[in-house]
C-alpha cells in the first residue's frame, strides 16, 4: 500500500513537512514526559508552534499506528536508568507522519531524545513488524496489554536474528548511521565497523560454544557403551571398565564447564551491543550539537546557551559510557582466556584417558568390532573439540585485539571538558 510520503534525493515529505537525511533534531522532557525544550527542526517537522510544544506531553506527536510494545519497552528501560533506541512513527499537527530512529536517554531531571531519518534495509523490515503487531493489538486488545505486546515484539526480534532488544537497537542505530554515511558519501566509520565485527565474532563464539556443549552431550552414552562391551570380556575387561568410568566422570565435569562458554558468549554479546549503541549515540550527539549550534535561534524561545551546555555534557557522558563498556569487554575476554585454559585441561585429561583406553582395548578380543567403533567415535569427538577450541580462542584473540585498538584510540583522543550549564539540568 502506497504511503502519503514521497522520497526524493534523500528528502522525505510528510504532508508538507520537509525532513532531509542530513537533519537531526532533539527534544528534552521532564521525568513525566512533558516537553521542556527542542530544536527548530523538531518544531518545523512536527508542524506545532513552540507555544504548542513546550509544556505539552510528548505524546502530542505520538502516531496511532505505533504499537504499544515500543513505548512499554521505552519506559521500562528509561525508568531503570538505561538508554534505548527505537524506530518511531510520529504524527504532525496536520495529521501527517514522519519516521525517525530515536535515541532516548535519561538525563538529570528528565530524558533527552535525539532523532535521525531512517533509511536502512532493517527499517523496511521493522515497518512490516510494527504494522503486524499493531493490527494484533487493535483486533484483540484484551490479549495485547503493553507488556504482552512487548513480549511478542521481542519474540519477533529474535526471529529476525537478534538475541534481545539491546542487540536489536544497537544494530538499528549502526545500520542507520552507516546508511546515512553512504547516502551522504561520507567515509566509513571505522569504530562502528570494529564494534560490528566484534559483535559478529562473539556471535560465532556463541555458536561454537553451543556446538561444543552439544558435542559433550552426545558422547555421554559412549563410556556406558564401552563398559557394556568390556563386560562381555569377563575379567579381562575390568581395566577398560575402570577407564571408561573415569572418562565418564571427566566428561561430566567438562560438560558442566562448557556451559560457562555459552554464558560468556551471552555476557560479552550484551556488552558489545551496549558499547556499539553508546559509540553510535556519542557520535550522533556530536553531530546534533554541531547542528544545533549552527541553527538560527532568533525567533526561538529556547535558551540556546543552556541547551548547548546540556547537550555537550550529555555527549561527554555518552563517550564515557562507550569507553567504560569497551573496558568491560576486555576484562570479560581476558577472563575467558583462563576459562579456555581450564577447558583445555579437561580435554587433555579426556585425551589421555582415551589413548589409555585404546591401548587397553587393543589386548581384548573384538570379534564384532564393537571396541573399534566406540574408540573411533571418541577420536572423532576429540578432533571436533580441538577444532572448536582453536576457533573459539582465535575469535577471542580477535576481539581482544580490536578492543585494545579501540581503547588506545580513545585514550589518544581525550574529550574536551563540557561547558558549564547556566542552570541546573
Amino acid at each position: 500500500m502506497a504511503e502519503d510520503t514521497a522520497t526524493r534525493s534523500g528528502t522525505a515529505i510528510a504532508r508538507g513537512s520537509e525532513f532531509h537525511i542530513s537533519e537531526l533534531f532533539f527534544s528534552r522532557t521532564d521525568t513525566r514526559g512533558v516537553i521542556a525544550s527542542g530544536n527548530a527542526v523538531f518544531q518545523r517537522i512536527s508542524g506545532f508552534t513552540y507555544d504548542e510544544l513546550l509544556n505539552a506531553p510528548h505524546k502530542i506527536v505520538r502516531h496511532p499506528d505505533m504499537p504499544k510494545a515500543v513505548f512499554w519497552l521505552l519506559w521500562h528501560r528509561l525508568q531503570k536508568g538505561e538508554p534505548i533506541g527505537a524506530y518511531v512513527k510520529n504524527r504532525t499537527k496536520s495529521g501527517g507522519y514522519y519516521w525517525v530512529f530515536a535515541v532516548v536517554m535519561p538525563i538529570t531531571g528528565g530524558y533527552l531524545s535525539v532523532r535521525l531519518k531512517p533509511t536502512s534495509k532493517l527499517f523496511e523490515r521493522v515497518q512490516g513488524l510494527y504494522k503486524e503487531l499493531r493490527t494484533k493489538e487493535l483486533e484483540a486488545p484484551a490479549d495485547y496489554s503493553p507488556e504482552n505486546s512487548a513480549q511478542e515484539m521481542n519474540a519477533a526480534i529474535k526471529a529476525l536474528g537478534y538475541p534481545n532488544y539491546v542487540a536489536f537497537m544497537a544494530a538499528g542505530l549502526t545500520a542507520e548511521l552507516m546508511s546515512r554515511d553512504k547516502i551522504g558519501a561520507k567515509p566509513v566509520d571505522d569504530r562502528l565497523q570494529a564494534f560490528d565485527a566484534m559483535s559478529k565474532a562473539v556471535g560465532d563464539i556463541f555458536d561454537e560454544a553451543n556446538a561444543l556443549y552439544a558435542d559433550f552431550r552426545r558422547i555421554e552414552q559412549i563410556p556406558v557403551n564401552l563398559r557394556l562391551q568390556a563386560s562381555r570380556c569377563e575379567a579381562s575387561g575390568g581395566p577398560v571398565s575402570v577407564i571408561s568410568a573415569n572418562y565418564s566422570n571427566l566428561a561430566r565435569e567438562a560438560l558442566a564447564f562448557a556451559s560457562r562458554f555459552t554464558d560468556f558468549g551471552q555476557r560479552v554479546l550484551d556488552e558489545i551491543s551496549l558499547g556499539l549503541f553508546m559509540m553510535g549515540s556519542a557520535r550522533l550527539q556530536r553531530e546534533m550539537n554541531r547542528a544545533f549550534e549552527a541553527e538560527d535561534h532568533g525567533a526561538s524561545p529556547i535558551d540556546h546557551q543552556r541547551e548547548m551546555a546540556l547537550l555537550a555534557g550529555h555527549m561527554q557522558r555518552c563517550g564515557d559510557m562507550a569507553r567504560s563498556t569497551v573496558g568491560r569487554i576486555l576484562e570479560q575476554c581476558e577472563r575467558f582466556i583462563d576459562d579456555s585454559r581450564r577447558m583445555r585441561r579437561f580435554v587433555g585429561g579426556l585425551d589421555v584417558t582415551r589413548v589409555t583406553c585404546r591401548i587397553e582395548t587393543g589386548w581384548l578380543p573384538d570379534a564384532d568390532g564393537g571396541f573399534h567403533d566406540i574408540i573411533d567415535k571418541l577420536d572423532a569427538f576429540h578432533e571436533d573439540v580441538e577444532r572448536r577450541m582453536k576457533r573459539i580462542d582465535s575469535l577471542n584473540d580477535n576481539i581482544i585485539e580490536r578492543t585494545n585498538a579501540l581503547l588506545n584510540r580513545s585514550a589518544s583522543r581525550k574529550p574536551a571538558a563540557a561547558p558549564k550549564a547556566t542552570a541546573a539540568e
